[in-house]
This record gives structure tokens, C-alpha cells and sequence, in this order.
């Protein structure tokens, strides 16, 4: 005689609900505006290409129940890299509806299912990080890069469980130093994602930092099925004072001293604005 395994609590049965009515509203916000953005990408590629997408963003992240404490001011108009670190998948969720930029991501990411349509969409830039390749994405990037555009970069160059930042990846400064610019001068504005709740309780005070936290060798379907049956989460975003990059700086120099002011953000007890629960802050 087989046993039923199933959890058929009230709990159980409550969090299957709340799956279901975030994976429908998530749809019903790709299929409104992805066919406008597409027809909208037919005729600009600058900046008011983004204004769709970060609306997308936004309702994504209200489906999710993400919420956004939000500390500092991001520069907006053109020329910023915004670089900081990586804790989850959700966190182009939560960029995306703070920022009018494009991503720059693993090129590894445009095999995954319908990647390379949403990426086109939001214009995203998929750069290979193998060192035989460096030349070819430099030149690539040159050629996609517009002054009028804005950047965001996670410097760490995988997902971390977010407790600490690790060691920024030089290489990948070095897309907007010298030649590789383009003659483009960029500004860049280190931002910190700071986990502080999951499922409506706080870390401090025994949140579970891996209900948002992607990484390691966890199984994405299963990290994604467990956050959809939980309320969301909320993230602190710090937004640090942007910097000019120095001529001629040492690519390994800067990248140390992005990675120590985004570490510095960290448990940051900053005063905060709630970003609101619309398509953007």
C-alpha cells in the first residue's frame, strides 16, 4: 500500500495558492508589455527603450513581494556603471525596476529557456568571461555600448550567499578602461544589496538568508518553486557616491576600491526610503 506523502495542512495549501496568483500575474505582465517593447524596440534603442522594461521589472517584483529599502541616489542619464555584488537571481528583478541600464551577464545564461528574447528585449549585453575570448568581448562591447546608455555590472562574477562580498573580478574593469572604452568616459556608482527579510521575518532574527540567496550548488527550479510559495522578501540597496575613473588607473586598484566601499554597505543602518510597491522607486 502506497503513502501519501503530500502536505495537505492549511499552510501548505495557502502557500500553492500564492504560487499560482504570482506565476499568473507575472505572465499577465510579460504578455502586456513584452509585445510593446519589442514593437517600441523597432524604432530606438536609447534611452526610452528602458522605460518599458523597468515597468516589467516592477510588476515582477511586486508579484514576487520583493520590496526595496533604498539608500542613496542612483545616477541617472547615461555613462554610469553601476557595479556591486550578486546575491540571487531576483537581483535584476530588483535593479531592473530601480534602473533605466542595461545588464551586463554570462553568456552562459543566453541558453537558458527564452533567456536570449528577454535579454534582447532589455537590450542586455552576454559577455564571455573566458581569457581566450577577452579581446573579441571587448571589441563586441565597443561596438554595443552608447554613451546615452547605463551599465550594471556584478563585479564578484557569481551569486554569493550575500553574508560577505567576494573579491571583484579586475578583469572585468577593464571592459571600461583605455581602448576598450570606446573613447567613452564612464562614471562609476558602487551599489551593496543587503538581504534583511525573507517570508516576512527579519534575519536578525532567524530569516532564512537562502530563501532569497541563490548559491553554491543549489538547484535553481527548486529555489524558485520555494520563494514562490513564500510572501517575498525586502533587500537594502545601498547607492554609494559615484566615482570619476581616474586616467590611467590600475584596473586590479579600482577594483579594490569598488569592492571595499560595496562591502562597506553591508549591514548598513543608513536611513532608508521604501521603494514603492509599483513599476519603480
Amino acid at each position: 500500500m502506497s503513502i501519501d506523502t503530500t502536505d495537505h495542512s492549511p499552510g501548505a495549501a495557502l502557500a500553492s495558492l500564492r504560487a499560482g496568483i504570482k506565476l499568473a500575474a507575472m505572465l499577465l505582465a510579460s504578455v502586456v508589455l513584452m509585445p510593446l517593447q519589442w514593437v517600441l524596440m523597432r524604432f530606438t534603442r536609447g534611452r526610452t527603450a528602458f522605460v518599458l522594461p523597468r515597468w516589467w521589472f516592477g510588476c515582477l517584483r511586486r508579484a514576487l513581494g520583493i520590496r526595496a529599502e533604498v539608500v542613496g541616489t542612483p545616477r541617472d542619464g547615461g555613462g554610469t556603471v553601476f557595479v556591486g555584488n550578486h546575491i540571487s537571481h531576483y537581483d535584476i528583478v530588483l535593479l531592473g525596476s530601480l534602473l533605466r541600464a542595461r545588464f551586463i551577464a554570462k553568456d552562459d545564461m543566453e541558453r537558458w529557456p527564452g533567456m536570449r528574447f528577454v535579454g534582447e528585449l532589455g537590450q542586455t549585453l552576454f559577455i564571455s568571461r573566458r581569457r581566450r575570448d577577452a579581446a573579441n568581448v571587448a571589441a563586441n562591447l565597443a561596438a554595443q555600448m552608447r554613451p546615452d546608455h547605463d551599465l550594471v555590472l556584478f563585479a564578484e562574477g557569481t551569486t554569493s550567499s550575500g553574508e560577505r562580498v567576494a573579491p571583484f573580478k579586475s578583469s572585468l574593469f577593464s571592459l571600461f578602461l583605455g581602448p576598450q572604452a570606446a573613447g567613452q568616459t564612464w562614471t562609476l556608482q558602487p551599489f551593496t544589496l543587503d538581504i534583511r527579510s525573507v517570508d516576512g521575518r527579519a534575519l536578525s532574527m532567524g530569516g532564512d538568508r537562502d530563501g532569497y540567496a541563490f548559491h553554491s550548488d543549489m538547484e535553481a527550479g527548486a529555489h524558485v518553486r520555494q520563494f514562490l510559495r513564500r510572501s517575498g522578501a525586502v533587500v537594502r540597496v545601498v547607492f554609494h557616491p559615484p566615482i570619476a575613473i581616474p586616467p590611467d588607473v590600475d584596473r586590479k586598484v579600482l577594483a579594490a576600491q569598488v569592492h571595499d566601499i560595496v562591502a562597506s554597505g553591508l549591514g548598513s543602518r543608513h536611513a532608508t526610503r521604501i521603494a514603492p510597491e509599483g513599476a519603480h522607486a
